[in-house]
């Protein structure tokens, strides 16, 4: 379904009618000033869409976009009264897609915690599109060598405790987190690459609840060979201790 200004503040002025101020839903009072703030996001939205190039969107959003709405956001949060919040939703989103990773995802968790919709272009609620952008962020990264803590652990704490995501998605994640164990020196995930046999069980113990999650998550292979580099060590571990307790 399509945004709509309009729509939306004859919800958020049948709500109010229901439910007075004490509630925290939006009084009828505001509907006109978040009308008009709608009817300027929606504008706004316009302006990214014409946009045919995904770097001069990012642009948009970094230079104009979020310098504009941000006060709105903030203000909304220091407000402290839940409801459907369509800016909120879109500064969260522009967050993410302009690498402000920390504030993005202190402030997904309140957009999660308040159940706010993701932009209507977005088909996948905020649990799933932040575990998927920063699973594609982690291996970018990772893949180039850079740091991805503490955001990785952070999300990946959700997707294990918190969030209720499709198997898919959480298998990526596990399997990732196990890979992530076993990289060389190129960033590529090599069983042979590891001589710390309980590193090894640990990356094998991830991908097996990946698996778990997804049959055909495609770990097999990398298992079949953390198994055979474990007991290699093992023999070599068996057979040093042997010689140094010769006579």
């Amino acid at each position: 379904m399509t945004f709509s200004p309009l729509r939306f503040r004859a919800q958020m002025l049948a709500q109010a009618k229901a439910r007075p101020a004490p509630t925290g839903e939006l009084v009828a009072g505001n509907a006109d000033s978040l009308h008009l703030q709608l009817l300027s996001l929606e504008q706004d939205i316009q302006r990214l869409r014409a946009l045919p190039r995904t770097a001069d969107r990012v642009e948009l959003k970094a230079s104009e976009l979020l310098p504009k709405w941000l006060p709105y956001a903030e203000r909304y949060l220091e407000a402290e009264r839940a409801y459907v919040y369509p800016v909120f939703g879109y500064c969260v989103v522009w967050l993410f897609d302009t690498g402000d990773i920390d504030k993005a995802l202190a402030w997904a968790d309140i957009a999660i915690k308040q159940q706010q919709p993701t932009p209507d272009n977005i088909k996948r609620m905020f649990p799933a599109f932040v575990a998927d952008y920063v699973l594609e962020w982690a291996m970018s990264e990772a893949q180039a060598g850079h740091n991805i803590e503490p955001y990785f652990s952070r999300t990946f704490t959700n997707v294990r405790e918190n969030w209720r995501l499709h198997e898919k998605i959480t298998a990526k994640w596990f399997k990732f987190a196990g890979e992530l164990l076993l990289r060389d020196k190129d960033g590529k995930p090599v069983a042979s690459a590891i001589n710390d046999i309980p590193t090894l069980k640990k990356a094998n113990e991830l991908l097996a609840q990946a698996e778990g999650f997804h049959k055909k998550i495609g770990v097999e292979t990398l298992r079949k060979r953390i198994d055979s580099r474990i007991r290699a060590l093992e023999k070599e571990a068996a057979e040093k201790a042997e010689t140094d307790t010769a006579p």
